[in-house]
């Protein structure tokens, strides 16, 4: 051993009540990911699904994403797929998850939970791994915010 330490994942989390009835959140992040995902992520300026059928686990599709000045592709698979809580995301080009976690918290509310994680970061990123962090919390929360009003946008037209 080099003493260079185990490659830990990195995770942001957020979580914010909506005013949506559970399956309507559902059909709206689920059924409708990729019709609606730009609307919550404006940092992906590509969004292709590459697996044919309807979507749900194995479901692939691939992105370009424009944050902070870097474009970046990358192809990822839906993982999980358990309506009306859960869809998870899972990297196949690179290794990240994401997770849209839903609950009720009421007749017509809803438990948002959001988590992005990189489960290993590069040698070279190790150092930094404080800033990654941050930066992944400060995105996961602009996601929850982003989502939360996408949401209730959608409800109310």
């Amino acid at each position: 051993m080099l003493g260079l330490g185990a490659a830990t994942a990195v995770i942001g989390k957020a979580s914010t009540v909506v005013d949506c009835p559970i399956q309507s959140a559902f059909d709206y992040v689920g059924y409708g990911l990729f019709q609606h995902y730009r609307v919550w992520c404006p940092q992906v300026v590509e969004l292709d699904v590459i697996s044919e059928g309807p979507h749900g686990v194995g479901t692939m599709a691939r992105q370009v994403t424009l944050d902070r000045g870097i474009k970046t592709e990358s192809t990822f698979r839906i993982a999980e797929f358990n309506p009306p809580t859960i869809v998870e995301l899972e990297g196949i080009s690179d290794p990240f998850r994401s997770i849209y976690a839903l609950e009720e918290a009421g007749a017509a509310s809803i438990m948002l939970n959001f988590s992005f994680e990189i489960r290993e970061l590069e040698l070279f990123m190790r150092p930094f791994k404080k800033l990654v962090r941050s930066a992944l919390q400060e995105g996961a929360q602009q996601t929850v915010e982003n989502l939360k009003q996408s949401l209730e946008e959608h409800m109310a037209s």
